[in-house]
């Protein structure tokens, strides 16, 4: 009996001390942007996925905020930094394995300072030795269209940097830095048009006036539009953190890929009311006036005009995949958001017709204010 004592004892102590160790070999993982999209996608990854092999540290520029406290039990602890702040990012990267870096230009529209951000944030990386960086970004549109036919057709948004997207161009040429960069073990992240663009920059299905059809805007043509459910980036990102044979790779993730007529119908279907896809030509995009219509207008047509590439680039690597599980398809998020569209769900939802096709900007539906 006393001998079965100890020998439950001593079992104890093993279990304790293999516990111990796990704990102290688990892979600490910065997530930047943590409260916000792409970050707070990317703790709930490693949260829900059950990855027992990593922790995370949160990075935020606020840790007293609701959305900071609330990462509490998701997360090893919660670092103030700023990316604008090279120190800061040493110490928020000191210790980690991987590091999530993602940056947002609609925040101040500057893509100089995005740019800088993103550098900042790259030699804080190496300086804190950091093993695996995952560099949220898109190609540089500039690399496409300085070799169009139709160059000349193009409007140049940023003169002296010669950028025609500067949201997505500068993530482009400092991602290409990345890349380049011999002392960085980085994977650069290719991700896609936010399902969640629909809510939050309003370009769901609306209308002008209660006579109105309800419709989508997008200078689009026919082309297949890449789309992404935020969580489905956090997913990846995780995968990827996962595997060290995509460091020096690039992974696009990508949830669905649709025409706008395709993106209408499951709008008409899920919410039981007709929406029409309202086609227009990039001119009549951009003379919407909205803040960032013009960026957006070329945006959309560097994804219309290289359509092939863009959608290619954005299949997930089988690997990655196996690791995520699944992705969310488009008519699934609306569903679940079905209340987010409630506006202009009727309560008998049968489809309604709509014939109309209007083709003028001010026959159409200022859809796409920024909010």
């Amino acid at each position: 009996f006393f001998f079965c004592k100890k020998t439950h004892r001593y079992h104890n102590i093993v279990h304790k001390n293999k516990m111990a160790d796990a704990t102290e070999n688990r892979k600490l993982i910065a997530v930047m942007g943590a409260t916000g999209l792409q970050g707070g996608a990317l703790v709930k990854a490693f949260h829900q996925l059950g990855t027992e092999n990593f922790e995370v540290r949160a990075i935020t520029r606020d840790p007293e905020k609701e959305s900071a406290k609330s990462l509490a039990g998701k997360v090893k602890e919660v670092i103030k930094a700023d990316g604008d702040d090279e120190e800061s990012m040493v110490k928020a990267f000191e210790g980690c394995y991987g590091a999530f870096i993602v940056s947002n230009w609609w925040e101040h529209l500057d893509v100089r300072h995005e740019m800088k951000t993103l550098r900042t944030c790259k030699e804080a990386a190496k300086k804190a030795g950091v093993k695996h960086v995952v560099l949220s970004g898109f190609e540089d549109s500039r690399k496409f269209v300085n070799n169009a036919e139709n160059k000349d057709t193009w409007k140049v948004l940023d003169e002296e940097l010669g950028m025609y997207a500067p949201h997505i161009d500068g993530k482009g040429e400092v991602g290409e830095e990345y890349l380049a960069d011999a002392d960085l073990p980085v994977t650069l992240l290719y991700t896609s048009f936010y399902y969640e663009n629909f809510i939050n920059f309003g370009m769901g299905p609306t209308r002008q006036a209660d006579t109105d059809p309800y419709g989508i805007t997008f200078p689009m043509s026919d082309k297949k539009l890449s789309m992404v459910m935020v969580e489905d980036i956090g997913k990846c990102a995780c995968a990827i953190f996962q595997n060290k044979s995509f460091i020096g790779k690039t992974v696009g993730v990508s949830s669905e890929n649709l025409t706008c007529e395709e993106i209408a119908s499951v709008f008409s279907k899920v919410c039981g009311q007709k929406v029409t896809y309202h086609a227009v030509s990039p001119e009549v995009y951009a003379s919407f006036g909205f803040p960032g219509a013009e960026e957006l207008t070329n945006m959309f047509r560097f994804y219309a005009e290289n359509e092939e590439e863009y959608v290619e680039y954005r299949t997930i690597p089988e690997k990655i995949m196996a690791d995520m599980g699944s992705v969310t398809k488009f008519e699934d998020w609306v569903e679940a958001n079905k209340s987010a569209f409630s506006a202009f769900v009727p309560s008998n939802s049968s489809p309604q017709e709509d014939n109309s096709s209007p083709t003028d900007a001010d026959s159409l539906p200022k859809c796409c204010v920024l909010q």
